[in-house]
C-alpha cells in the first residue's frame, strides 16, 4: 500500500495556501511581509519545495483568517509536512543537487523520459545499475552501494497502488550497448520487458534506421506533478543536472518528446532475445 511521504503533505499544504490566498485576495508581498522573508523562500513555500515553521504558518492563517477546524485541519498538515523521514543507509550518499530531482520525480504523476545513451533507473536492474553508476571514478566501493539501493529504493513507485503514468523513449542501441557482463544485460532486457508489462509504463524505441531527431543525444524528463502545480523539465548534464521551470522551454521539450513518440515504436522490445 502507498505511504503518504512528508513531500506529498507539503504539497498538499501549498495547494491550500495558494487557494487561500486566491480566496482572500492576498498578494505574494503580503505574504512575504507577514514572513519577513524573502521573495525565493514564499515562492518555495507555495510550490512546496519547502515546510513551513509552527509561528510561520499560523502568521499565515491570521493573514488569511482561517479559524475553527479549517485551521486546525492546516495546522496538522503543516505538522505532517514538517516530519523528517526516516534514516536510510544510502541517504548521505545523495547529493544535495540531486534531492530536488528525487523530490520531484517522487510526487510527479506522469513521468517522460527520453534517453539515447542508456536506461533510465526507474527500470534498472540491480546489477545493471551497479555497472553503470561504478563508471564514477570518484566514488568509493561504499558509496556506489549506496547510490544503488538508492537507485532500487525509487524504482517501488512504479510497483505501488497509485502510481505514476510512465513513458520512456530509447534509441534502439541502448539495447546492444555493452553494460556490464552478458549476464547483466540478458537480465536487464527480460526485466525491461515485464516492466513494460505493467499497465502504467510504456516502452518506445527509436529504430537505429530513424538517424538524429532534434532531441539529439541529450537526455531530459518531463515531469508533470498532481493538483495545478506546473510541469518541469530535468536536463541531464555529465557533471550535473538542471530543472526547468520557464514555460516556454518547458513547451519546447514537450514538442521535442511528441516528435521522439512519433518515431519510436513498441515492437522492437519484443524481437530482441533476453
Amino acid at each position: 500500500m502507498t505511504s503518504i511521504k512528508p513531500t506529498d503533505y507539503r504539497l498538499g499544504l501549498a495547494v491550500r495556501l495558494r487557494e487561500l490566498m486566491r480566496r482572500g485576495g492576498i498578494t505574494r508581498d503580503q505574504v512575504r511581509e507577514t514572513l519577513g522573508c524573502s521573495e525565493s523562500k514564499v515562492s518555495k513555500i507555495l510550490r512546496g519545495d519547502s515546510s513551513v515553521a509552527p509561528l510561520e504558518l499560523a502568521a499565515l492563517l491570521d493573514l488569511f483568517g482561517v479559524e475553527d477546524e479549517e485551521r486546525a485541519d492546516l495546522l496538522h498538515l503543516g505538522e505532517e509536512a514538517r516530519r523528517r523521514r526516516p534514516k536510510t543507509p544510502w541517504g548521505a550518499a545523495i547529493p544535495d543537487r540531486l534531492r530536488k530531482f528525487f523530490n520531484t520525480e517522487e510526487t510527479a504523476r506522469k513521468i517522460e523520459l527520453y534517453r539515447p545513451d542508456l536506461l533510465d533507473g526507474l527500470v534498472q536492474t540491480e546489477a545493471y545499475a551497479r555497472a553503470v553508476i561504478s563508471t564514477n571514478p570518484a566514488l568509493r566501493p561504499a558509496e556506489v552501494e549506496q547510490l544503488v539501493q538508492a537507485r532500487m529504493a525509487r524504482q517501488r513507485r512504479l510497483t505501488e497502488l497509485d502510481p505514476p503514468e510512465y513513458t520512456l523513449v530509447i534509441r534502439q542501441s541502448v539495447l546492444r550497448a555493452p553494460v556490464g557482463s552478458p549476464e547483466t544485460r540478458f537480465d536487464q532486457l527480460r526485466h525491461l520487458k515485464e516492466v513494460s508489462g505493467l499497465p502504467h509504463v510504456t516502452i518506445r524505441i527509436i529504430p537505429d534506421a530513424v538517424g538524429l531527431t532534434a532531441a539529439l543525444y541529450f537526455p531530459f524528463a518531463i515531469f508533470t506533478p498532481s493538483g495545478d502545480r506546473p510541469k518541469s523539465v530535468y536536463v541531464e548534464t555529465l557533471t550535473d543536472g538542471l530543472l526547468v521551470d520557464e514555460e516556454s522551454r518547458i513547451s519546447h521539450y514537450e514538442a521535442v518528446f511528441q516528435e521522439l513518440l512519433a518515431v519510436s515504436v513498441t515492437d522492437l522490445l519484443d524481437s530482441v532475445e533476453a
